[in-house]
């Protein structure tokens, strides 16, 4: 049916295809709690306070979450654009399309979903809604850009066409202008959480996807060759791939193939910032610890291979400028009060690399405690290269090679007293407000030992101790009990013992408590609470047992008598 022909449904505010409706769903009750949501929000805008404290499970915090928008950001996405978005979900993409004030027709088969992608753009007069799936819907205009944001996987499960994935592909390279672009984000069935054990994001069964079990109709994902050859092969040559981390669904990292084979860039430091996620309660075939992995990845040139997910920019032409050629990568904090969520870019400039920091660009500055606080935005400074120092200490600790991890804490207690005390002395321990981020994180330690310190966001109200940074830093650990191993028999423990081998005089259990208290009134200030879908722990605790049982009947049929 002509795009122009379709019914104007006033009670969802989508134009239908009513006979081209699919079912895909949440389910009916997750989708209303959505729709609910957006309907009963004053603020239905990306950093959305309202719809921030609505996350309660996964599919809420899929729909409200603040990192989901950063799959697009790198991309230079002009007002006035015109978008096809097809798969459109419930509007979080649409949404942010919308802000940055390109034309965007918004296509999705589901109707429970449909309207609440209109509910979520109803004050965003370029958005326009299509309830319909997509090969059923003849176009009137070709497009600057087309999306398939989680969406092109499911090309055969809603086809009926031979061929489907070559098919759509030859349908969207038809529907762009001259020089426009095809973004598609995806799983890579060859991610490196995939061989740790993790489950195929939606067959919920660790291994699916590396052992190619995709039927001829299941919802199928590819690896970075499989899936570039495609587009080759229907007349997209110029195809640029970026690496969302954790993965294209909540992106807090996003490599561009450049920042990979820049000689003097590291991006495994960033990917090591992202912990991957487990989207299932089913639990993990075994226990690979990620973390030191994408440092070993990273340096023998595989993280573009072995990333969770694709984001991908394919075009007929040379002069798609959807990606500078100058970007590296980008860092997000997106978990924040307004006005104070922040984007980090690193560019290739003049045989250096340009580090820029500066606020996302936001509709709806909220008035919030965190005012108060000074913060120190829109930096521009050059890259360091070298180690950081947080990923040296926390290896030496998952290594267990605590004199090494005692060693490097005292070297940063070390930079401490030379570089950030409010008076000189060996007596002194008040450390300067301005130094309130000088943390490991924040410290690269260079080819000749030289800490360098960098990104120093917050300043504190008033001066404060040397051993409150080390109790603020070991906080963020404080969780992982298996971190500090047999070193510790408890945090107040590993604190002490940590500050006794750099020098510094152990503190008390209310002392502890004291300083947790500061550090948590800081923190709130700054960062919103919530935001993450809580872990299931009674469902992850059944099928582990479950899937031991499994293990065992495995073992004594095929394992114990297999050996005689």
């Amino acid at each position: 049916m002509k795009i122009g022909d379709l019914a104007f449904d006033k009670e969802n505010k989508v134009y239908i295809n009513p006979d081209k409706v699919i079912s895909y769903s949440d389910g009916e009750k997750n989708e209303n709690y959505v729709f609910d949501s957006f309907k009963n929000a004053k603020d239905t805008s990306i950093f959305s306070m309202e719809l921030f404290d609505r996350i309660k499970d996964w599919p809420s915090e899929y729909h409200f979450t603040t990192y989901r928008q950063n799959i697009l950001r790198p991309l230079s996405i002009k007002e006035n654009q015109t978008v096809l978005e097809i798969g459109a979900g419930c509007g979080a993409i649409t949404r942010y399309l919308g802000e940055v004030g390109a034309q965007v027709t918004a296509v999705e088969g589901s109707l429970s979903r449909a309207r609440c992608i209109a509910e979520r753009c109803r004050d965003l007069d370029n958005v326009k809604v299509v309830c319909s799936n997509v090969e059923d819907v003849e176009f009137d205009q070709k497009f600057d850009i087309i999306t398939l944001i989680g969406v092109f996987e499911y090309t055969a499960k809603y086809s009926q066409r031979e061929n489907p994935f070559h098919t759509a592909l030859e349908s969207y390279i038809e529907l762009l202008k001259p020089g426009g672009s095809l973004v598609i984000a995806i799983e890579n069935k060859l991610g490196l959480k995939y061989f740790a054990g993790f489950n195929e994001d939606h067959f919920a069964t660790p291994y699916f996807g590396l052992e190619s079990r995709y039927g001829e109709k299941d919802i199928t994902t590819f690896g970075r060759e499989e899936i570039k050859k495609m587009l080759e092969n229907v007349g997209f040559g110029n195809n640029s791939f970026l690496y969302p981390f954790p993965d294209y669904k909540l992106p807090k990292v996003i490599i561009a193939d450049n920042g990979l084979e820049h000689e003097d860039f590291s991006p495994g430091d960033l990917v090591r910032f992202t912990k991957d996620r487990h989207y299932n309660p089913k639990p993990k075939a075994n226990l690979l610890n990620e973390y030191l992995v994408w440092d070993s990845i990273s340096e023998n040139g595989l993280l573009g291979d072995l990333s969770n997910s694709f984001l991908i920019v394919a075009s007929k032409s040379d002069d798609q400028d959807l990606v500078e050629n100058s970007l590296l990568a980008q860092y997000y904090t997106c978990n924040r009060y307004e006005p104070h969520n922040t984007v980090t870019s690193f560019h290739s400039q003049d045989k250096e690399i340009k580090v820029v920091k500066e606020r996302l660009n936001i509709t709806n500055k909220e008035e919030t405690e965190s005012e108060k606080l000074p913060q120190n935005t829109d930096q521009e400074t050059k890259y360091i290269k070298g180690s950081n120092l947080h990923h040296q200490i926390i290896g030496a600790l998952f290594k267990k090679r605590y004199k090494v991890y005692e060693n490097l804490m005292s070297k940063w207690i070390d930079y401490l007293r030379n570089e950030t005390l409010e008076d000189e002395g060996a007596s002194s321990t008040l450390v300067k407000p301005s130094f309130f981020d000088a943390m490991p994180f924040n410290i690269i330690v260079d080819s000749e030992g030289k800490y360098n310190l960098f990104d120093q966001e917050w300043t504190a109200e008033k001066p404060f101790e040397i051993s409150f940074l080390v109790v603020r830093y070991l906080g963020m650990h404080k969780r992982n009990k298996g971190l500090r191993g047999k070193y510790a028999s408890s945090h107040l423990d590993f604190v002490n013992k940590t500050l006794v081998s750099c020098g510094l005089d152990k503190i008390s259990k209310s002392k502890l408590g004291q300083f947790e208290v500061e550090d948590e009134k800081v923190r709130n200030k700054i960062n919103r609470n919530g935001g993450v879908a809580p872990q299931q722990f009674k469902k992850s605790l059944v099928f582990l047992v479950l899937n031991k049982l499994k293990e065992i009947k495995k073992y004594l049929l095929f394992g114990v008598f297999a050996q005689r």
